[in-house]
């Protein structure tokens, strides 16, 4: 896959170690965790982390090269979908 906007880690960051991962880009966060053997994605908006927000969406997805990649499309379709509201 190609470079994503949210520079997140290859997947061999997760998938080596089951290493949590959050970040954010123009009000847009998140945070994933590889729990497991899956993906465990979630998103929410505003300037507070998450245990202070409400999380807008939340997805799963297998822990594999195939299963960061579907993660990272998920993302943009999420930022891209909640950047409109």
């Amino acid at each position: 896959m190609e470079e994503n906007r949210f520079e997140i880690p290859k997947s061999d960051y997760f998938t080596l170690n089951h290493n949590i991962y959050c970040g954010s880009w123009k009000g847009f966060n998140y945070k994933i965790d590889a729990r497991g053997d899956q993906f465990l994605l979630s998103v929410w908006l505003g300037m507070l982390n998450l245990e202070n927000s409400q999380v807008a969406s939340s997805g799963e997805f297998p822990l594999d090269d195939a299963g960061y990649d579907a993660a990272l499309a998920w993302l943009e379709e999420q930022y891209q979908s909640l950047k409109q509201e």
